[in-house]
């Protein structure tokens, strides 16, 4: 058994040699084009409104996993999403908000981010089971941070509606690299465009690498089709983050900011991991469109500032310490 095993590897690395195997392409498309690409996608998408099918996990009290909703093909649609654009500040941030319901009035859960207020959050409330963590977006990234069970800001990123970086000298950037990677015994050989978007930390402002976005490496010199996967960095160069891209269909374009033609595709099935804080969330968008917003949709405070219905021991701001030293 152990002769025949060897003899068929053999074979196998053999025709590997002579050229049996998939192999990437030879002719690389510039990064110029790549993003050109991209940004033409998302620059027509002012805003995305959308009905969603949404599971959640997060560690829960105790540090045990809490699970909610159903995205299966029988699921009815149980959250809403909602973007609006920073048109002064295209990398962000950005009005988002992620919310999941049991009914259209009662709401348990909430993942955004908030331009007007300054603020980025996450909370849940299950009976009993509640909490809420929140940071300024001056200081999303800085050094000592809290990290959130679900980050909004990384939930957004996948999105493909917010522009990358079109200027290449200076942060925030984006670089390129390229997946040559053959698989197993020419099984499932990775070709793959590699985006990494670097930009400057707050508070240090060292440069750091912020997420990758891989694309599929086509023959034919032709452009990349849209991202099939992401990966996000925590400040010390590990990746966090994992997203699953896939059923790309077209968004309907209207509302104001946009212009008669303009057409674009986003990710209508969502798979986002975050195995070191064991949280994840699955997003199916089941209705999409660019007219809907609502202003005070993405608020965390209300009108005297206060988060409601949370005890003080329920929230967490995670750069407390950061906005202490700024008094």
């Amino acid at each position: 058994m152990r002769t025949a095993t060897k003899t068929a590897t053999a074979v196998l690395l053999a025709l590997a040699a002579l050229g049996g195997c998939a192999k990437c392409p030879t002719e690389v498309v510039p990064l110029e084009e790549i993003i050109s690409a991209y940004n033409a996608n998302a620059s027509v998408m002012p805003r995305l409104w959308g009905y969603v099918k949404i599971r959640v996990t997060f560690p829960g009290p105790g540090g045990l996993p809490v699970s909610w909703g159903s995205t299966l093909p029988a699921a009815s649609p149980n959250g809403l999403l909602l973007l609006s654009k920073n048109a002064q500040a295209p990398q962000g941030p950005h009005d988002f908000v992620l919310i999941g319901r049991e009914t259209a009035s009662v709401e348990l859960s909430r993942i955004g981010s908030s331009v007007e207020q300054g603020a980025y959050y996450m909370w849940y409330r299950f009976g009993s089971n509640a909490g809420c963590w929140w940071g300024r977006h001056r200081f999303a990234g800085a050094p000592g941070m809290i990290a959130l069970p679900i980050d909004p800001n990384q939930l957004l990123a996948v999105l493909g509606a917010v522009e990358l970086p079109a200027d290449l000298s200076q942060p925030p950037l984006v670089a390129l690299s390229m997946v040559d990677q053959p698989g197993d015994l020419c099984r499932a050989t990775r070709c793959e465009y590699a985006l990494t978007y670097l930009d400057r930390q707050p508070v240090s402002r060292k440069i750091l690498f912020r997420r990758e976005i891989y694309l599929p490496w086509l023959h034919d010199r032709k452009v990349p089709s849209r991202p099939t996967h992401l990966a996000f960095f925590d400040n010390d160069g590990r990746r966090i983050m994992h997203a699953r891209l896939d059923d790309y269909r077209p968004v309907k374009i209207s509302g104001p900011g946009t212009k008669e033609g303009d057409s674009a595709v986003v990710p209508t099935d969502i798979q986002i991991e975050w195995p070191m804080r064991h949280s994840g969330v699955h997003i199916v968008l089941t209705e999409m469109s660019t007219k809907h917003w609502y202003p005070e949709a993405a608020n965390l405070f209300d009108e005297d500032g206060e988060i409601g219905a949370f005890r003080s021991d329920q929230v967490t701001q995670v750069d407390k310490h950061l906005e202490a030293s700024e008094k």
